[in-house]
Parts: structure tokens; sequence; C-alpha cells
């Protein structure tokens, strides 16, 4: 499988809120930094931030507009994420994403880069 389709198959958890998915997907030192948030490390920090926020929403649908695979294997990925919430509030980001997985196809590093200030604007009440 290449890292392409591993980082599509991790974005399908995320559109299904499989928050077991998203973690079997991750390396068990898995480093994610939701910039300019702080990072999380592991794989159980990892359940710890995306259990909580998934369980907010109804629905979830990342619209990739950009996906390259580097020499090296990263990913490279611009997206719109759409998260939507009950009472027909949603929340849609503008995100510059990175994926590196490692040998054992788990993802060890994962970076999105945006707008904090956008974001927080849209975030339900």
């Amino acid at each position: 499988m290449s890292n392409i389709a591993r980082t599509q198959a991790f974005i399908a958890a995320w559109e299904a809120r499989d928050v077991d998915a998203i973690v079997d997907a991750a390396a068990e030192d898995i480093f994610y930094h939701n910039i300019p948030m702080d990072p999380v490390t592991g794989k159980e920090m990892l359940r710890t931030f995306a259990a909580p926020f998934l369980a907010m929403t109804e629905e979830v649908k990342w619209d990739t507009l950009f996906i390259a695979e580097s020499e090296n294997g990263a990913v490279l990925t611009e997206r719109v994420d759409h998260f939507h919430f009950p009472g027909g509030n949603t929340l849609s980001i503008r995100v510059m994403g990175t994926f590196e997985w490692n040998a054992e196809g788990k993802l060890a590093k994962w970076r999105d880069y945006f707008d904090l200030a956008e974001f927080q604007s849209q975030m339900p009440g």
C-alpha cells in the first residue's frame, strides 16, 4: 500500500468518526502537532484528543484538494476539513497537512497547519 493510500484510509477513518481505526493507524510513539496548538505524543494522547472532539460531531468530511508523496514517503495534503455539529453548525477549516509513515506502515508524525482564529470563530458555543 502506498503512503498516499494509507493517508486516504486515515482520512476515511476520521470521516467515519472511527476513533479505534484512527488510533490503530498510528505508531505507538506518534507525534501529532495540530499547529498552532500543543503537540500530542503517543496513541493514548491521540485517542484523548480525537474521541471527545469527534463525539461532539454528527458528520465529518475532509475534502482533499491536493495530495502528493515525496521521494522520502512523506505525504502532503491541502484540505478543507468540515465538521458538522448538532443544531446545524458546521466548522470548515483550511488545512495543510504532512503525514510521515514508518516502515511498519504506521503513522509516525502528523502535522496540520491551520488558522486558529478561523477555527475558533466557527466553533459552536
